[in-house]
């Protein structure tokens, strides 16, 4: 029997904190890496804190209008949807696929903390933990059928700097790790506070699932919490065997 090859080691909670609010002092930082070969969670941060999803979303509604038979226009749509990260596609489909989306998305997974906005049409304000969305990248890679896990997986390895809003999309996973990635970023506000979140697939045979959620006061500028969840990113450079 060979050995199994050597996973991540335990990577500190706090010097990713540390390293986050360095940038913008008051992030609130939920993280976890999730090795799949080795099946160990080598980073944990507040891994059930509830984030706003921003279009974090949309990985459950690409799930959700896969799972319902999307014709061939629609799958052309959630490409665009999931690497440019377009509102107005993510808007038309949460619109057709009904209030119950995320319910049926939670049921579907089995996903513990993630909950439906209070306003049904706030897509951006579902509620998702960083342990649920670890959840969510097992499910497309180990459950969804073979053409569909391609659409989402290629769709967000090829995710451009600028999304459709021209926000610079490249923070956290793609700027602060450099190694093989396809990404799901996540940005907006509402009248409390900014969330910016990175999370993805990383390494070779996409080894490494890791989720980066972070959450700021108003005020504090795109750009410097983009920053913040840079440094957090920058953490793990090194110390990902095997990506």
């Amino acid at each position: 029997m060979q050995p199994a090859p050597a996973g991540a080691q335990g990577i500190d909670p706090a010097a990713m904190e540390a390293a986050a609010r360095q940038v913008e002092p008051n992030t609130t930082l939920g993280a976890v890496v999730f090795d799949r070969v080795g099946g160990g969670k080598p980073l944990s941060v507040n891994a059930d804190r509830q984030f706003r999803s921003a279009s974090l979303v949309k990985l459950m509604i690409a799930i959700d209008a896969l799972d319902h038979g999307a014709s061939e226009t629609e799958r052309d749509r959630l490409v665009r949807m999931l690497s440019l990260s377009d509102d107005d596609i993510a808007s038309s489909f949460w619109v057709k696929l009904g209030p119950n989306l995320v319910p049926r998305v939670v049921k579907l997974i089995g996903l513990q903390h993630t909950e439906a906005p209070e306003m049904s049409g706030r897509w951006g304000e579902v509620k998702i933990t960083a342990n649920d969305l670890v959840l969510v990248y097992q499910y497309i890679l180990n459950q969804m059928p073979p053409g569909d896990r391609t659409l989402v997986v290629d769709a967000l390895a090829q995710a451009p700097q600028h999304a459709a809003d021209e926000f610079d999309q490249y923070f956290g996973i793609p700027d602060g790790l450099d190694i093989q990635w396809a990404i799901k970023q996540g940005w907006g506000n509402n009248d409390h506070t900014m969330v910016l979140h990175s999370t993805g697939l990383v390494g070779a045979g996409w080894r490494y699932v890791v989720i980066l959620l972070t959450e700021h006061p108003l005020g504090s500028g795109r750009r410097t919490c983009a920053d913040s969840v840079t440094a957090a990113a920058s953490v793990l450079v090194g110390r990902l065997p095997g990506a």
